[in-house]
């Protein structure tokens, strides 16, 4: 079974890292109840984290480590496909590279940050502000609160038509 290689704005690793770790969060709230118990909310999803280590070999490493330097400049993000799993939009976030004595290795380490357009969800509870370029089904994606219950309670004809900002009441 041939495994697909990791690859990202048109780099492709030859050899893909030897490990590398996806980290993914919530953040919660917890809220203390009448009668000593608690209540535990989740308040939405962070970006996800893709980082690992790996290592290029023969006589093209310091070549295969310049390209994937020059990627890391590149602004912007772009998908990053990884075996085993789906396609994320992602950053090039951080990157080393060390080099061996006669260049036929070169071990990097790397961090991919998702691009996400969460926000942190510290506000009263009962609403949220627009974030650029969302819609109402992105907020209700977003905040947990079921589209139908967003439409209801706010009044906006076109649930593609929210601006940046803009109060929406989540009840």
């Amino acid at each position: 079974m041939q495994f697909m290689k990791m690859s990202y704005k048109g780099f492709e690793f030859n050899i893909n890292p030897k490990n590398f770790k996806i980290s993914m969060s919530k953040s919660t709230a917890k809220y203390n109840t009448v009668y000593d118990g608690q209540i535990c909310t989740e308040k939405g999803k962070g970006c996800a984290v893709v980082s690992g280590k790996g290592y290029f070999v023969g006589a093209d490493a310091a070549g295969k480590a310049f390209e994937l330097v020059r990627v890391f400049n590149k602004k912007g993000s772009d998908y990053l496909f990884l075996p085993n799993s789906v396609p994320i939009k992602m950053h090039f976030t951080s990157l080393d590279i060390s080099y061996s004595s006669g260049n036929d290795r070169v071990e990097y380490s790397f961090e991919f940050t998702q691009e996400c357009n969460t926000k942190s969800e510290e506000h009263t509870v009962g609403y949220t502000y627009a974030l650029e370029n969302e819609n109402l089904f992105d907020i209700a994606s977003r905040t947990g609160v079921q589209i139908e219950s967003i439409v209801k309670c706010n009044d906006i004809g076109d649930i593609f038509a929210v601006k940046e900002g803009e109060k929406i009441w989540l009840i």
